[in-house]
């Protein structure tokens, strides 16, 4: 491969003064490109950060380890970028406003992307993409996919939605401001400002000018984010479908984890709610759950099976975000009117054991249920064979409530009036 100059590759991704390219290696093999930045501190003159941004500059300081982020690929090659320069301020949850801002080139002190990648990324994520989807696209590993929507979700609500903004090097921004696309707003403030950026870009042609201008109009989306919503929709492309989806996503998030006193474990535990759940792991622990919650007549080994139960969708909520939905819809549901079965104790559960006459029922599997019991118990009479027998016969009853109706009442009827 004819190795390009460095200001080639400063031109295609967007790097401008005070950065320049010092590096470029290039891994045909492994087809690889990664881009080592510096960063030039007495050119800050340049830069597109203005002066009404504060301390956001000072922010990029020098580190003495290089840190390196993934980029967007370029054709097949993935991408690399590092610098010692950046912002090593940690943002250990979600985005933070400071790195909205900052070059789409850079990347924060404990991620592994770019401000240019999550903004791609979450803008495929809010257009209904699944995640595996993404990955193929911009061909990332599906765990740096994870941890960027991760990212995303942690961001604060009140500006969440700033996430999925163009950086600073989208054309979009130069388009608004000279009118090659007309953004729609009933906002004065936005009139105002777009009015007087329009005026300034055609003053003057200097290119300093116009990236000071793209970032006083991008920061106004940023910290108005909230009052915004259909111009984000237009500048991102969002349709009102595309939106609907933001907005399930957004109420998802939200989800409460049920406390462990709710009776919709109890409800889960004993089969009673179904999840109609597709998740695997989930399915086969809760087949363990039960069996151990079944077999258990202590109350304490109970409660310790229900606490992992709820542990277990606390610490999968990720993947399981519809089967949590449906429980909170659930569990403040009214309860149904339900029948109080006696306790397996009671000796009406022994007399429908040894009475086949006893409380008849055309229920096909409760008469097989009752056939296989009741051959064990001819096998071995043992008092304890014969308690677990009356429990899985009241377990039977009240799990199929709906369809032994009367065959309940008879139970009830009998066992009240002795």
């Amino acid at each position: 491969m004819v190795k390009q100059p460095k200001t080639y590759f400063e031109a295609i991704m967007g790097i401008n003064a005070p950065w320049s390219i010092q590096e470029v290696v290039i891994d045909e093999k492994s087809q690889i490109i990664q881009l080592e930045l510096s960063y030039a501190s007495e050119s800050s003159r340049f830069s597109f950060f203005s002066k009404s941004s504060g301390n956001t500059a000072d922010k990029i300081t020098h580190s003495e380890k290089s840190k390196r982020w993934q980029h967007i690929s370029l054709g097949y090659y993935t991408c690399y970028i590092s610098s010692s320069h950046f912002d090593q301020t940690t943002s250990p949850i979600g985005i933070s406003r400071e790195a909205l801002v900052q070059p789409h080139f850079l990347g924060g002190m404990n991620r592994n992307y770019t401000h240019l990648l999550r903004q791609q990324v979450s803008l495929a994520q809010i257009r209904g993409l699944n995640r595996e989807a993404i990955a193929n696209m911009y061909k990332l590993d599906l765990n740096l996919v994870d941890e960027i929507l991760t990212d995303i979700e942690k961001t604060p609500d009140s500006y969440r939605l700033a996430t999925y903004l163009p950086t600073e090097a989208d054309p979009i921004w130069e388009r608004i401001i000279t009118d090659k696309l007309h953004l729609k707003t009933q906002m004065f403030s936005l009139k105002l400002l777009l009015s007087k950026l329009k005026l300034t870009f055609f003053d003057s042609q200097n290119e300093h000018k116009i990236k000071e201008s793209i970032s006083e109009l991008r920061k106004y989306f940023i910290a108005h984010v909230n009052s915004l919503d259909a111009e984000y929709s237009q500048i991102c492309a969002l349709s009102t479908q595309k939106k609907a989806v933001e907005e399930r996503r957004s109420s998802a998030l939200k989800l409460v984890l049920p406390a462990l006193k709710n009776s919709i474990w109890l409800k889960i535990i004993t089969d009673k709610v179904n999840l109609n759940s597709g998740n695997m792991p989930l399915n086969l622990f809760l087949v363990r759950s039960r069996h151990a919650f079944q077999n258990s007549s202590d109350n304490n080994t109970r409660l310790v099976v229900l606490n992992s139960v709820r542990e277990f969708f606390r610490k999968n909520a990720r993947s399981l975000k519809a089967e949590l939905v449906l429980i909170n819809k659930l569990m403040n549901a009214p309860e149904e009117r339900q029948f109080t079965l006696p306790n397996e104790q009671h000796q009406i559960w022994q007399r429908i054991l040894k009475d086949d006459a006893f409380i008849p029922s055309s229920h096909m599997a409760y008469k097989l249920l009752l056939s296989n019991l009741r051959s064990q118990l001819l096998m071995n009479p043992d008092p304890t064979v014969e308690l677990n027998a009356a429990r899985r016969v009241r377990d039977f009853i009240n799990h199929n409530q709906r369809f032994m109706q009367e065959e309940m009442r008879q139970v009830i009827r009998i066992s009240h009036a002795h």
